[in-house]
């Protein structure tokens, strides 16, 4: 796994826990930060809720899908929106898909 993904003003750290845009830190973290590091490094790619679940939870099995979504809204609201601009697409019935720059 790379430590530092750079996309378009985005830094993401994944060895830190720790994203910047445009050098201004923005906290995510946990499972959250997780998520969107996992989606920023398939980029442009529809990611399922089960690929992401499979990815990031030691026992997936014992995890609604549910946190999938909790964790996207969680990124619209600490990024996308602030920022106004989209960095996670919703694909309906296939998943997610990081697509910033779009």
């Amino acid at each position: 796994i790379r430590d530092i993904i750079k996309i378009e003003g985005f830094t993401i750290n994944t060895s830190e826990e720790t994203v910047s845009y445009q050098g201004r830190d923005i906290d995510l973290k946990g499972k959250v930060f997780e998520v969107f590091a996992y989606l920023a490094m398939q980029r442009d790619k529809i990611v399922s809720k089960e690929q992401l679940l499979d990815a990031l939870w030691i026992e997936p099995e014992l995890v609604t899908p549910n946190v999938i979504d909790v964790a996207i809204t969680q990124i619209r609201q600490k990024i996308d929106k602030p920022l106004g601009i989209t960095t996670i697409e919703t694909v309906p019935r296939r998943g997610y898909r990081f697509c910033y720059p779009n």
